[in-house]
């Protein structure tokens, strides 16, 4: 064979490799350095893939699958990351971008970055800290955390040790008496809006979730922080949730209200008629319904819906400043990041949370530099090009 075939074959292997849903999509670029693959501290950690290599390498199978598990047969997980893909963006030339501005303003509180923490709970699975360790690392940086119902801590303590923008996340019960008692802690925290998740009438089949849950000494701890000293174990989670429901809540919290997993022009409508202050289109990370319907591609419809009467924010698959870019251009007030920020708790602790923001902040930046913008108010549909 003589070397020029020899180099087809081995770039074919190559593209081969590259596409193997063995290695993912976040290898492609480390593959020819193996030594890049994985660092061995928070600071050698060049990208959000870097540190999700760490996480896989540190964490029990149970923990690790508790953080990456979608639906079913993860249809809907694997298109929200595939949404960007379609996506081009139209970079421009000769701007100066010395000085750019990725702040904003949401609910009159002034944030340094578009980037926001989505709830997660149960974060004790992956550092004794937990949300902790999230919320000081938030704090420091300034970014904006929602907070889940079902954290580890209390949520009092949890705003006490990080000390920044803090949202809390309700999941509806059907007793009245839980909700009063989350929403009287959110105030009571200082919490400065409440996200109510409409996206679980029942709860997704997480498989591998499932599979570890059979094991007792696999299951992560309950996540129970806000309930220390409720009598009886709670429903978290209420099948009859409906519309109604945002009347009683408006009579319980003078906090601005969210939706977490609008993903319809007809339900952001609705939204609207009810006096919501804000929708996050979200599908729970592809950890619930198996519909195949990357969030991306829903936040076009619901912020066209709504048409400035609220700010739509957007979870799901961001991976990379540029992902953060192209969900901006679309119509999206911030972004919400999940499983990249778990990772960097799971990797290095609250180290690692903050390296995570501090890449994804600076790659957002670089992309505006390259797309000749430089504040976020000047990022526009008109800025991106559909694949194909």
């Amino acid at each position: 064979m003589d070397s020029g075939t020899g180099g087809m074959h081995r770039r074919a292997l190559l593209r081969f490799l590259l596409g193997s849903p063995l290695l993912g999509a976040p290898w492609a670029g480390v593959l020819a350095r193996p030594e890049l693959a994985v660092p061995g501290s928070v600071g050698e950690a060049l990208d959000v893939a870097q540190i999700e290599g760490v996480a896989r390498r540190e964490l029990s199978a149970a923990a690790w699958h508790f953080v990456v598990n979608g639906s079913d047969g993860g249809r809907t997980a694997e298109a929200n990351l595939a949404a960007f893909a379609e996506w081009q963006i139209r970079v421009r030339r000769l701007v100066d971008v010395r000085e750019v501005d990725t702040g904003l303003e949401l609910f009159g509180q002034r944030l340094p970055s578009p980037l926001v923490l989505a709830p997660a709970g149960g974060q004790m699975a992956l550092h004794p800290e937990a949300e902790l360790a999230t919320a000081r690392a938030a704090g420091r940086r300034g970014h904006l955390a929602m907070m889940s119902t079902v954290s580890n801590f209390p949520i009092g303590e949890i705003v006490r040790a990080g000390g920044g923008p803090t949202w809390f996340q309700l999941y509806a019960s059907p007793d009245p008496g839980v909700n009063r008692m989350l929403l009287a802690a959110a105030a009571d925290a200082g919490c400065t809006a409440i996200v109510l998740t409409v996206d679980s009438p029942t709860r997704g089949n997480r498989l591998a979730e499932r599979w570890f849950g059979q094991r007792s000494g696999d299951a992560p701890p309950a996540p129970l922080g806000n309930f220390v000293g409720w009598p009886g174990r709670p429903q978290v989670g209420d099948p009859a949730l409906e519309w109604g429901f945002l009347d009683w809540l408006r009579a319980e919290s003078r906090l601005p209200l969210l939706l977490k997993g609008i993903v319809t022009a007809e339900d952001a409508r609705l939204a609207l008629e009810h006096g919501v202050d804000g929708l996050i289109v979200s599908n729970h990370g592809g950890r619930q319904e198996d519909s195949g319907l990357a969030t991306l591609d829903c936040l076009p419809e619901v912020v066209e819906a709504v048409d400035g009467g609220m700010p739509v924010l957007v979870d799901g698959g961001i991976r990379r400043g540029s992902d953060m870019f192209t969900a901006l251009a679309l119509g999206a007030t911030a972004v919400c990041i999940g499983r990249p920020y778990l990772w960097g708790l799971g990797a290095f602790g609250e180290a690692g949370v903050a390296r995570v923001l501090e890449l994804l902040d600076a790659e957002l930046v670089r992309i505006m530099q390259f797309a000749g913008v430089t504040a976020l108010d000047g990022i526009g549909r008109g800025m991106l090009r559909r694949r194909g």
